[in-house]
């Protein structure tokens, strides 16, 4: 299953936009430690810290209406069980800009059906194998206006109007989602969730958005003001599948962005649905977000969050909002004199926690993982204590050739055991910014992408895990390659 990312913080991705357009990237900047020496070339070794202390904490900081030119608008909508981090559910939230923007627009046609259109996101969390699983999906209108420059989080929401909903319960098979052509009457089969609409709920709100129009200098945010938005969830938030899937609000198309699509013709005439008039996601002008809740309180993660060791043996990391690890690499000054050729944390999946390693492949990993650094008392310089920052290794923030050094990536067949399945992080400028510091100790934190909110699962062995035992090769580590200095 082929998934897209984007890299935690959107102000990185901006800067990366811009300056792209503006110089082009600078593709020979860095060299990947991918092709460094080697621990077995002459005068290169390897040390390996295996302290390191390993904690899992819970985020719900997550930006969930991030608006990035040629950034896809992922949204996670509907509910899931995951055995081991419990349940979620997600709804969007999200705005739609009429084409024309003539007051009046329907007066004397005959409207014939709204179809409510939520593009395939090409990504399904959970069992998406499962060709009976279904979800029951259902619209509503807001009774709040959104804005475009405000931020929402996966913890936000927005009043409904519950009591007149826009649609009908609709249940659809998940597993067909993918190719669905729930309504005949389109003329393009896109992969997509479609909801017919209720016409006496929708069109008063549309009707009265166009009014607003007729002595209108600003029609676009007028309209939008007009007409809210609307909310698409599970009809009721009580029931949980095995399955969420992701669909993508922008799209390039009228059939392939999310969309209320109005069917209508001429008063007068015997054709039904002769013409199509779309109301559609404007990334340029309309504001979403995707609402993420959580309850994990019966779920072995919920004594991850609250665990008081010293040093926890399995830790744990969804997107957020979700999971997340915290990583203590203490004892920098041990590494003997010399230059440093790699510098590799390594978070191996734990077999009995991750489906990854039976046929039965559901709840997936991360594509990518991405560290962030923590201030320790006098490093970074400017940095205070807890305060989070970009690590050495992201820079330069104009290029994004640090983006493939720093790696991230689930890795199989490695040299020292191929049976294992571990991400590698790739830190070396982090370490050595440390160690010329003078800093002995590096805290990250290792999180997700910013793309599928919420999703994926990943179970790995901690700081302390199997000590003493043939299971210690699943404990976290840090490697470091170096090359001595000679006279």
């Amino acid at each position: 299953m082929k998934h897209q990312f984007f890299c935690r913080k959107a102000l990185i991705i901006l800067v990366l936009i811009v300056a792209l357009i503006q110089a082009g990237c600078r593709e020979n900047t860095l060299i990947s430690s991918k092709v460094s020496p080697s621990a077995n070339a002459i005068n290169v070794f390897q040390y390996t810290f295996t302290n390191l202390i390993t904690h899992t904490f819970y985020s719900d900081s997550a930006i969930t209406s991030t608006n990035i030119g040629g950034v896809g608008i992922y949204q996670g909508v509907g509910s899931i069980t995951d055995p081991y981090f419990g349940t979620m559910t997600g709804a969007t939230y999200f705005q739609v800009l009429c084409t024309d923007f003539t007051p009046g627009f329907f007066v004397g046609d005959s409207v014939d059906s709204a179809v409510l259109i939520l593009p395939y996101g090409g990504l399904t969390y959970g069992d998406s194998l499962n060709q009976s699983l279904t979800q029951t999906y259902q619209v509503f209108y807001l009774q709040d206006t959104m804005g475009l420059a405000t931020t929402y989080y996966s913890n936000s929401t927005k009043p409904i109007d519950a009591v007149n909903p826009l649609s009908d319960p609709t249940t659809v098979n998940l597993y067909n989602i993918r190719d669905s052509f729930l309504l005949n009457i389109l003329p393009a089969n896109y992969s997509a969730l479609r909801i017919r609409l209720k016409l006496p709920v929708l069109m008063p709100l549309l009707n009265n958005a166009l009014n607003v129009l007729t002595n209108s200098i600003n029609p676009v945010q007028d309209f939008l003001n007009a007409f809210n938005g609307i909310c698409v969830r599970v009809a009721d938030t009580r029931q949980f599948a095995n399955a969420m899937p992701y669909f993508e609000l922008d799209g390039t198309s009228t059939y392939s962005e999310a969309s209320i699509l109005v069917f209508y013709h001429p008063a007068g005439t015997v054709v039904d649905s002769d013409y199509v008039e779309p109301y559609y996601f404007n990334t340029g002008a309309c504001a979403h977000f995707n609402s993420i809740t959580r309850s994990y309180k019966s779920s072995p993660v919920n004594a991850l969050y609250h665990s008081t060791a010293a040093n926890d043996n399995i830790i744990a990391l969804q997107n957020q909002p979700g999971a997340s690890i915290d990583v203590i690499i203490p004892g920098l000054h041990n590494l003997p004199a010399g230059v440093i050729n790699k510098a590799e944390l390594q978070l191996t999946l734990l077999p009995a926690y991750n489906s990854i390693y039976s046929s039965n492949d559901t709840l997936v990993p991360p594509e990518k993982l991405t560290p962030l650094g923590i201030g320790m008392k006098n490093y970074p310089s400017g940095v205070g204590l807890g305060v989070p920052y970009e690590i050495a290794d992201f820079y330069p923030l104009t290029s994004t050739s640090p983006l493939t050094v720093l790696d991230g990536y689930l890795h199989t067949n490695l040299p020292a055991n191929p049976t294992l399945q571990v991400f590698t992080v790739d830190i070396p400028r982090e370490v050595m910014a440390s160690i010329a510091a003078k800093n002995d100790t590096i805290h990250l934190h290792i999180t997700g992408t910013n793309d599928y909110y919420g999703a994926f699962h990943m179970v790995a062995g901690g700081g302390n895990y199997g000590v003493g035992t043939a299971d210690s090769i699943y404990r976290a580590k840090l490697n470091v390659v170096y090359s001595k200095l000679t006279n």
